[in-house]
């Protein structure tokens, strides 16, 4: 019977080491980038972009900020970004990335966040309040919005074409209601339930002091509320929902490529 005890016990401890080993050959690797290469600008001009490239194999950006590469990374505003140190918002850097095979949007942003804790030495924290948001919901109408080809992986981003004017090319409506929650006061949530990619076109009045230059032009011009249901067949609705912040605990200059 003593036998048959310390035999249970290995067989036991045998099946426990074996658990382990397995538990971590089936853990996951990081999502990162084949190769990168984040740099001081070099752009002569004040124009920021940040963008998978065609066939969502690589990222690039020219004269941007870590600010900027956080709200991408991060899917995050400005605003739910805090703690971070003065140069975040003012050194500018150039960046390639490309990785060893194509992927989703979600595991390219997955693969800039891992660069960006790896190069900066970054490290967040995530805090969710619960808060007051705008719901994007579908219009009575239905949505405006023309369906794009599901076979283009091209994925470039909205882009701000004039002052007020939004042109968005092969895009979900989770991506247009963050982009939208960066003219509101609030976070936008997507509610509509559409699944596919869409191309549109959105003419809004922005937030300007009536006295602003160029005021005047814009009077007649829909609020963004307004432009968003009569243009796009979409609504936003009040309402209260998770917001997520991230606290930047560590981060550091960039020293190495």
């Amino acid at each position: 019977m003593q036998l048959a005890k310390w035999t249970f016990i290995a067989v036991t401890t045998a099946a426990v080491v074996i658990t382990g080993l397995y538990a971590q050959a089936q853990k996951k690797e990081p999502l990162a980038f084949e190769v990168a290469s984040i740099k001081p600008t070099r752009a002569t001009d004040q124009r920021a972009i940040i963008r998978p490239m065609p066939g969502n194999q690589a990222y690039t950006g020219s004269n941007v900020t870590l600010r900027l590469m956080m709200t991408i990374a991060y899917s995050v505003t400005d605003r739910q970004i805090s703690g971070a140190p003065g140069w975040v918002d003012t050194d500018r850097f150039d960046i390639e990335a490309r990785a060893a095979r194509p992927g989703t949007v979600d595991e390219l942003h997955d693969m800039l966040a891992n660069l960006l804790e790896e190069r900066f030495k970054l490290k967040v924290r995530r805090e969710t309040k619960e808060q007051a948001v705008w719901n994007l919901v579908l219009d009575k109408g239905g949505a405006k919005l023309v369906t794009h080809s599901p076979d283009d992986i091209n994925y470039p981003p909205i882009r701000l074409a004039a002052r007020g004017e939004l042109q968005g090319q092969n895009v979900k409506t989770d991506y247009l209601a963050f982009f939208l929650s960066r003219f509101l006061d609030r976070k936008v949530i997507d509610n509509t339930g559409l699944p596919a990619r869409y191309d549109f076109r959105l003419s809004f009045r922005p937030d300007t002091p009536a006295d602003a230059p160029g005021a005047e032009q814009l009077r007649d011009v829909p609020d963004i509320f307004t432009a968003v249901r009569e243009q796009l067949g979409l609504r936003l609705e009040s309402g209260r929902g998770p917001v997520e912040y991230l606290v930047v605990e560590k981060v550091e200059k960039l020293t190495e490529n």
